[in-house]
């Protein structure tokens, strides 16, 4: 008998790939990954704007879209299909702050995947995540590739993420439970896997791996689902869980307030009001503006400098202006800044970019 899904869970949505709102930790863990088979931290994070010093430092906030990045160098520069389990097998339940010790205290596996799932977006979400309940097993659902469209992912690029989450996923639930909790199987709807890659899973996942089945799934045994993990603590679990959800209020806000910041840049076309407009329109001092954009790991200037670049972008490809246009249309003084600019953008002249 099936049940209903249990706390479907919200994925990256468009709109705040951009947003920096999160630890890097996945970001991390693909960069080590990386460097095991000789790939340097600044190959790894070419593109993202971020250095290997910035993910030692705590403070440090990075967007889905930066993961996203890493991903796809990670596939540019290692031949390696098995490439995604071995990143996951780095994330243990430590490496997920408040998240993963919330889920390390629960009073049972069940209460582990209910919170799991309500406070995933604090792991930075590529997917979604939802489990049901069917017969006698507990199994976990994976999106297909239709669901992650707004990600624009290579078929490559969706199995390294959907690989990368498997691991991860089985890897915190012994993380909780002991290294007992091995899944009951794993279904993939990949068919005609590379004999690496299907032997990766396997090894990785330590259960039957079969593909080309109509989900993406993960099954344990529903009868585990009442026991308690090996460090349950009702009370700490209570008081995490609290954590976890202001975390989630304060991410939420901090996405928000960026996003916000942007529609102010955008709803006049040609025009763009300074920090201190912006901050009145929001209804808040400039210094309180800055000092939260700080905090989500981005400012005023690098939402602004986004919103000209994604302007200059349509421009150049959509419209046959002049430089010199399209540099008055986006607010600079002449087009020599805006070239200056462009060139800082994107590493190409305004002319070198429409070839």
């Amino acid at each position: 008998m099936r049940s209903n899904p249990h706390g479907a869970a919200a994925g990256a949505r468009p709109a705040a790939l951009h947003d920096k709102i999160y630890a890097p930790l996945k970001i991390a863990a693909v960069v080590a990954t990386l460097a095991d088979c000789g790939v340097s931290a600044q190959a790894a994070l070419a593109g993202t704007g971020l250095t290997e010093e910035q993910l030692r430092l705590p403070q440090t906030r990075s967007s889905i879209q930066q993961l996203l990045i890493v991903g796809r160098n990670a596939l540019k520069w290692v031949d390696r299909v098995d490439l995604g389990v071995r990143a996951g097998l780095r994330m243990h339940a430590s490496a997920y702050g408040m998240y993963g010790y919330a889920l390390l205290c629960a009073e049972s596996l069940r209460h582990a995947y209910e919170m799991a799932v309500r406070y995933h977006q604090l792991a930075t979400p590529v997917m979604t995540l939802h489990w049901v309940q069917i017969d006698d097993q507990a199994v976990w659902v994976f999106p297909p590739p239709s669901e992650l469209a707004h990600l624009d992912l290579s078929e490559a690029e969706y199995q390294f993420f959907l690989d990368m989450q498997f691991a991860v996923h089985m890897t915190m639930m012994k993380d909780v439970m002991g290294p007992w909790c091995t899944p009951s199987c794993a279904r993939f709807a990949l068919s005609d896997p590379e004999p690496e890659l299907s032997e990766a899973l396997s090894r990785a996942l330590e259960c039957p791996v079969s593909f080309g089945q109509p989900r993406n799934e993960l099954h344990y045994p529903a009868a585990w689902l009442d026991r308690a993990p090996q460090l349950a603590n009702p009370l700490t679990a209570a008081q995490l869980s609290g954590t976890c959800a202001k975390l989630m209020e304060e991410l939420t806000w901090q996405a928000g307030l960026a996003r916000r910041v942007v529609d102010e840049l955008t709803r006049v076309p040609g025009r763009f009001p300074d920090i201190d407009q912006v901050a009145a329109t929001l209804c808040m001092a400039p210094r309180t503006l800055r000092r939260r954009l700080d905090a989500d790991g981005t400012s005023f200037s690098d939402l602004l400098d986004k919103v000209r670049l994604a302007l200059a972008v349509d421009y150049l490809d959509d419209t046959t202006l002049r430089i010199d246009d399209v540099a008055s249309a986006l607010g600079f003084a002449d087009a020599a800044s805006f070239r200056h600019a462009f060139k800082r953008w994107t590493g190409k002249t305004p002319n070198e970019y429409r070839g």
